[in-house]
């Protein structure tokens, strides 16, 4: 019997020691796993195999044409040799498109453009904005391998785009604002903090920042807890996004709207966001009880497209950071003073002059 005993407990001590093993081993799996695959983790133009175009996407987002709106394909060329591709989709006839505001869209880390048909719609309709969406290098049909700085360029290279129609007279540069959701909003941020660097005007009237983050390290503190430890993140996270450190130096006005219910990134990096950004001009932060990480926009109701309405209105009362004539700025005031309707959101043109 005591022998058998003996037996038993070497066989249950073999047994729990397998188990930790087995355990480690896991999580040095899971650890390497995540390190070795964080830039196809953050970085996805591929959210269903096939679906790299907009051509390839389910029926009603494969072009804005599904949803009878008017648009154009635009292809630009990044100063690294790129060519990355994007939809203008102007707000109306060429008048309307003159008059109105200018978003630039930045979407999230999933997917392609088309995807976001249903999202650019509404925002034609509901704000009366001309939209600019951007795929960025390696989703749809633009060339390259996404990376931050490679971002960074391309939203460059957007506004670049934006500030040429503008002085080609399509719309007014001084009124265009750019629009950023999740990794977006991390675009948006870094392409205004070069702008307000290069001081190059004009620069973004306001940016509307949707579910963003503080930093891609922070992201991995909230959602993979087992490598939440400064050294092993200082030695092997090769993902930086540092909004954090960018958005304390902008002056530009900022909208953060903010999910509460959102489930990959918590609502407390906005407000740490809104907290640094101390220069702003004006910033504001619009929590939405309902909201997850996705479904912001649809679940926000009336209240989603008001604060934003609200929040141009704000912005064009402001006088813009970069060129414009005393008339122009004459003008802009005066349009603000007069306008007390949700709906007019345009500000003075050259023809207004």
């Amino acid at each position: 019997q005591v022998l058998i005993a003996m037996f038993a407990m070497f066989i249950f001590n073999q047994s729990w020691t397998m188990a930790v093993l087995m355990g480690v081993g896991a999580i040095f799996f899971f650890v390497v796993n995540i390190i070795m695959r964080q830039e196809t983790m953050l970085y996805v133009p591929l959210v269903a195999p096939g679906m790299q175009l907009p051509s390839d996407n389910p029926e009603g987002m494969k072009s804005p044409a599904d949803k009878k709106m008017p648009y154009e394909d635009v292809f630009m060329q990044t100063s690294d040799g790129l060519r990355i591709h994007g939809w203008f989709m102007p707000a109306g006839d060429e008048t309307s498109t003159k008059r109105s505001c200018t978003l630039l869209f930045c979407h999230a880390n999933a997917g392609n453009i088309g995807l976001r048909i249903p999202n650019f719609d509404a925002v034609v309709k509901t704000l009366k904005v001309n939209v600019f969406a951007i795929d960025y290098r390696g989703y749809g049909h633009s060339e390259g391998t996404p990376t931050e700085d490679g971002l960074i360029e391309d939203a460059l290279t957007a506004w670049r785009w934006l500030k040429k129609s503008a002085q080609d007279g399509r719309f007014d540069a001084n009124k265009i604002f750019v629009f950023g959701r999740s990794l977006g909003g991390a675009v948006a941020i870094a392409l205004a903090a070069a702008l307000e660097k290069s001081y190059e005007g004009p620069l973004p009237r306001g940016l509307i920042l949707e579910n963003t983050f503080t930093s891609i390290s922070a992201v991995v503190d909230a959602m993979f807890p087992l490598l939440a430890f400064e050294g092993l993140k200082k030695r092997f996270l090769r993902l930086s996004w540092a909004s954090l450190d960018r958005v304390r130096d902008l002056e530009v006005p900022l909208l953060f709207l903010t999910g509460e219910k959102d489930e990959l990134i918590p609502p407390a990096h906005s407000r740490a966001l809104l907290e640094k950004a101390e220069l702003s001009r004006l910033t504001r932060n619009i929590v939405f009880q309902d909201g997850h990480h996705n479904d912001t926009w649809e679940k926000g109701g009336e209240k989603y497209w008001a604060v934003q309405k609200e929040f141009i209105k704000e912005c064009l009362r402001s006088e813009p950071k970069g060129n414009m004539s005393s008339t122009a700025l004459a003008n802009l005031s005066k349009q603000a003073d007069n306008d007390d309707g949700w709906e007019t959101v345009d500000c003075p043109t050259k023809d207004d002059e």
